[in-house]
C-alpha cells in the first residue's frame, strides 16, 4: 500500500498540470451570444546560418550558408586587416537565415585566431560557435575564452595548447675541422645553416617538435662564411635564445669585419672574438720575408749588370789595344798621326762611355723608383680596400677608425720616401654642390694635416676636393651614394 502512494501523487500532479495548460490555451471572447474557443497560433520554425573557416598554413577558406554577401565581406575585411586572405569556397546566401550575432562574434575573435592558432578552424552550426586547432600558449587560449564569453552566443573552445621552444645548436671550428650539433624541427628548418657548411663538416642534428627560430638561423647563415674562412678556431652557439660567437681571427682587419657583420644583425649577440696574436705575428713575418726577398733580388740584378758592364769595358779596351798595336806595326810613318787620332778617338769613346754609364745609372734609378711606386700603390690599394678613411657624418673630422687608417697610410709613405701623392676627396649628390665641394676639401685637408704630423713632408702631398663632380656610380641608391663618398690616394711619382 505504501508503494502505491508515490504513483498516485505523481498522477494527481500530472492531471493538475494538464488542466492548467489547457486553461491557458483557451481565450473567452466578449460575444453576448456564446463563448468561442480560439485556437493557438503555431509559429514556423526558425533557420540559422552555418559556416566554417578552415586554416591551411597562412591561407583561410570560407564555406557555408549566409543571410547575405555582406556577412562574407565583413569576414574577408577582418582577415585583410590581420594581414591574411580569406578564400571563398562553397558558399551561398538566403535572406531568411538568422545569425547576425555569430558573424559579430567571429569578426571579434578572428584576429586573435589568425595570430595564435595553427591548423585550426572556426565552425558555426546548430547555433553554437566552436574553435579547433593548436594555440601557441595558455595565455592565448585564455584570451580566446574571454572573447567567447563576452558574447551570449553559445560557444566551445576545443583548441590544444602547443608550447613552443627555441631551437638550439653549436657550431665549432678547430683548424679545418668543423662540427655541428643541435636540434631543429626538421631538415627544412636547418637547411639554411647546412647549406653554408663544407662537405667535410661533421654534422649531428636531431629533430623535435614545435621548435621556433626567432631569427637565429638567418643570422648564423649570414655569418658562417666569414666564420669558416677567417676563424682559426671558435664556436657559434645558440642556446636559451642567446647567440654567442667566440674564437680567434688572424688579423685586426678580420676582427673589424667580424664586429661590423655582427653589429648589423638586428638581434642581441655576445661577441667574444679576439685576435690570434701568434697567427698575426706569423703573417707579419711572412710579409717581411717577402719584402726582403724582393729587395735582395733587386740588388742581385744591379750587381749582375755592373759585372756585365765592367766586362764589356774590359773587352773594348783589349780590342782597342790590339788595334793600336797593329797600326803601329803596319804604319810607322804615320805613328804620330795615328797616335793623335787614336787619342782623339779614345777621348770621344771615353766620353761616350761615361755618358752611357750615366744613362744606365739613371735608368737603373728610374726602375727602382718605378718599382717603389708600384709597391706603394699596391699597399695603399690593399689598405683602402680593407678599411676606408672614415669621417664624422657631414663633417671634415676623422673618426677614431679613420685616424687609424691615415696613420697606416703614413707608415706606407715612410717606406717609400720618393713617392708623391694626391689626396682626392669625393662626395655623393646629397646637399648643395657648394656644400659638397667645401666638405670634400675640408676632409682632404684633414688627411693632409694628419700625415704631416706623422712625419710626411708637405711637399710630397697634394690635397684636392672634387665634391660631387666625379661619381663612381649614379647617385640613385644608398649603396651607390656610399661608394661615391670616398677619399682616393693617387700616386704622382717624385
Amino acid at each position: 500500500m505504501k508503494k502505491i502512494w508515490p504513483w498516485l501523487l505523481a498522477l494527481l500532479l500530472l492531471i493538475i498540470f494538464c488542466v492548467w495548460t489547457k486553461k491557458d490555451s483557451i481565450h473567452v471572447s466578449s460575444d453576448n451570444s456564446k463563448n468561442v474557443v480560439q485556437q493557438p497560433v503555431v509559429s514556423s520554425p526558425k533557420h540559422y546560418i552555418n559556416y566554417e573557416i578552415m586554416q591551411q598554413g597562412d591561407t583561410y577558406t570560407l564555406n557555408g550558408n549566409f543571410t547575405n554577401i555582406e556577412q562574407q565581406n565583413k569576414l574577408n575585411d577582418t582577415c585583410i586587416a590581420a594581414s591574411s586572405s580569406l578564400k571563398q569556397g562553397n558558399t551561398s546566401t538566403n535572406e531568411t537565415l538568422l545569425g547576425k550575432d555569430a558573424i559579430t562574434l567571429t569578426n571579434k575573435i578572428l584576429p586573435h585566431f589568425i595570430q595564435h592558432y595553427k591548423n585550426g578552424k572556426i565552425v558555426y552550426s546548430n547555433r553554437t560557435l566552436r574553435i579547433y586547432g593548436d594555440v601557441d600558449s595558455y595565455e592565448a587560449q585564455h584570451k580566446m575564452q574571454q572573447l567567447l564569453n563576452s558574447s551570449t552566443l553559445s560557444s566551445q573552445d576545443n583548441s590544444t595548447v602547443t608550447v613552443q621552444k627555441p631551437v638550439h645548436f653549436l657550431i665549432t671550428k678547430k683548424g679545418n675541422d668543423i662540427a655541428v650539433e643541435g636540434q631543429f624541427n626538421d631538415d627544412a628548418q636547418s637547411a639554411p645553416i647546412r647549406s653554408q657548411l663544407p662537405s667535410t663538416a661533421n654534422i649531428h642534428l636531431s629533430s623535435g617538435k614545435n621548435l621556433v627560430d626567432n631569427g637565429a638561423i638567418a643570422v648564423t647563415q649570414n655569418i658562417l662564411p666569414l666564420f669558416i674562412e677567417k676563424y682559426t678556431e671558435g664556436s657559434i652557439a645558440y642556446n636559451n635564445e642567446k647567440l654567442t660567437v667566440t674564437g680567434m681571427v688572424a688579423t685586426e682587419s678580420d676582427l673589424n669585419k667580424v664586429h661590423t657583420l655582427l653589429s648589423d644583425t638586428g638581434m642581441p649577440i655576445i661577441d667574444l672574438t679576439t685576435v690570434d696574436t701568434e697567427a698575426l705575428a706569423k703573417a707579419k713575418a711572412e710579409e717581411e720575408a717577402i719584402r726582403k726577398a724582393a729587395q735582395a733580388q733587386l740588388l742581385a740584378q744591379a750587381e749582375a749588370k755592373r759585372v756585365r758592364d765592367a766586362e764589356a769595358k774590359r773587352m773594348a779596351l783589349e780590342i782597342e789595344a790590339r788595334r793600336l798595336a797593329q797600326e803601329e806595326a803596319t804604319k810607322r810613318a804615320q805613328e804620330e798621326e795615328a797616335k793623335r787620332m787614336a787619342q782623339k778617338i779614345e777621348s770621344r769613346r771615353l766620353a761616350q762611355e761615361e755618358a752611357n754609364k750615366k744613362v744606365k745609372v739613371l735608368h737603373n734609378t728610374q726602375n727602382i723608383q718605378q718599382t717603389e711606386a708600384a709597391a706603394a700603390k699596391r699597399n695603399i690599394i690593399s689598405l683602402l680596400k680593407i678599411q676606408n678613411i672614415e669621417f664624422e657624418v657631414a663633417k671634415g673630422s676623422l673618426t677614431p677608425r679613420g685616424k687609424g687608417t691615415v696613420d697606416k697610410l703614413a707608415n706606407i709613405l715612410k717606406q717609400y720616401p720618393h713617392i708623391k701623392i694626391e689626396i682626392a676627396g669625393h662626395t655623393d649628390s646629397d646637399g648643395s654642390a657648394t656644400f659638397n665641394q667645401n666638405l670634400s676639401q675640408s676632409r682632404v685637408n684633414t688627411v693632409q694635416k694628419r700625415l704631416i704630423t706623422k712625419g710626411i713632408s708637405a711637399n710630397r702631398l697634394t690635397a684636392k676636393g672634387y665634391g660631387e663632380t666625379q661619381p663612381l656610380v649614379p647617385n640613385t641608391s644608398d649603396e651607390n651614394k656610399q661608394r661615391n663618398r670616398r677619399v682616393e690616394i693617387n700616386i704622382q711619382g717624385e
